[in-house]
């Protein structure tokens, strides 16, 4: 069954809120290094290659903004997350940011045709595939004509998702710690096939399509045009 906003907000607010505490400790020194110095090289790169220097995106789902240490020096990046602690974090993290804006990316608090584009990473699969339609259409509403959403998308062969998978049975089916990382992940991307398929009902067009080395195949690199 799909959450309510406020089941959303307070899972997020629960796990924003518990970094650094003992039972995370570790989760947030590896996540940390991940994001600084493997999953921000790749989000770069596909920034830069669909987003021209100096335009207004949004960052929708923003969490820490570990990885827009650098995209706050080339685009005007509007960071976005329901979590009010994420944004303390993100805010701490990149002292130069444009804007920082608290809502859901079920009903973002912009105009239509606000933004050059959008992107996120970690986000969309925590979601149900009828949810991720709405979510699509409200990306679609915001953007310009012709305009590009970069979706980083775990897939179900990737790297990091085996790895965190074992660690919760391990922690939970075997030494019984009731221990939860990081919210459910209800839709992983399957195949360039499945991402095709969700992205043709949204009545956009999916133009690019990366898994590979870049980022040591942990993410599945979905490029969107309206």
């Amino acid at each position: 069954m799909a959450l309510t906003y406020e089941e959303i907000e307070q899972d997020w607010e629960v796990y924003w809120g518990a970094q650094g505490k003992p039972t995370s400790k570790t989760y947030d020194v590896v996540a940390e290094f991940y994001r600084k110095n493997i999953i921000i090289k790749i989000l770069n790169f596909f920034l830069k290659k669909h987003f021209i220097e100096g335009q207004k995106v949004l960052h929708a789902g923003c969490g820490s903004g570990q990885v827009d240490l650098d995209a706050n020096n080339y685009l005007k990046v509007v960071a976005l997350d329901i979590s009010a602690k994420a944004l303390e974090i993100y805010k701490q993290a990149n002292p130069n940011h444009f804007q920082v804006v608290k809502g859901t990316i079920f009903n973002l608090p912009f105009e239509e045709g606000s933004f050059d584009g959008i992107y996120n990473l970690g986000v969309m699969e925590h979601f149900t595939e009828d949810e991720i339609q709405q979510i699509l259409a409200e990306f679609k509403r915001v953007i310009r004509n012709d305009c590009k959403i970069v979706l980083l998308w775990p897939p179900t062969k990737g790297i990091t998702v085996n790895f965190l998978d074992l660690v919760h049975f391990v922690c939970n089916k075997i030494f019984k710690m009731n221990i939860k990382l990081h919210p459910d992940e209800i839709t992983r991307i399957k195949s360039k096939a499945h991402a095709q398929s969700i992205i043709d009902k949204s009545g956009m067009k999916m133009i690019d399509y990366y898994f590979g080395i870049k980022d040591l195949f942990t993410q599945a690199v979905i490029v969107v045009q309206k």
